[in-house]
């Protein structure tokens, strides 16, 4: 039989059957070579797995480890019951951002793309090196400033 579940719900309460599923498989994190890449980290093992970590924990959105997904969807083409971890992980990231307890490495990153439109600083060796190349100066629009605050994410970075 699998399982498929609808990730549609405001809240990780309508989806805990199907993590105590998740909980209880492990599959994506069994493949050294082919599974999850936060399941390297020394603190996870075969009985402790990553999607462990994350699910089982009493405040998801609390636990720091939710940052090491690297969104890949490993979890997600391995998983026998279609559960599909990166969905819980992404919802309590997404629940911690809203609760201010994201990262500063995170809302800084999310605050450098919406201010520059790039996930990186334009060094000054970019900016020669495009001018080598006849390329054009990069310029921010301002397009996602407005969208961050119309979606009300520049708020939740305020926070």
């Amino acid at each position: 039989m699998v399982l498929n579940v609808p990730y549609t719900y405001p809240s990780l309460r309508g989806v805990r059957k199907a993590a105590e599923i998740c909980l209880k498989c492990g599959v994506c994190c069994a493949v050294p070579e082919y599974g999850c890449p936060a399941q390297y980290d020394p603190q996870f093992n075969p009985k402790n797995t990553y999607v462990y970590d994350c699910l089982g924990a009493e405040q998801p959105a609390s636990n720091p480890n939710i940052w090491q997904c690297v969104s890949c969807h490993k979890c997600e083409e391995m998983c026998p019951y279609e559960v599909s971890p990166i969905h819980f992980i992404e919802a309590m990231k997404q629940q911690a951002l809203e609760a201010g307890e994201a990262p500063e490495s995170i809302t800084g990153e999310i605050e450098q793309v919406v201010n520059t439109g790039y996930a990186f600083p334009i060094t000054a060796n970019t900016e020669r090196l495009r001018t080598e190349l006849g390329l054009e100066p990069i310029q921010p629009t301002g397009d996602l400033k407005k969208i961050a605050e119309a979606t009300g994410l520049q708020r939740r970075l305020r926070k």
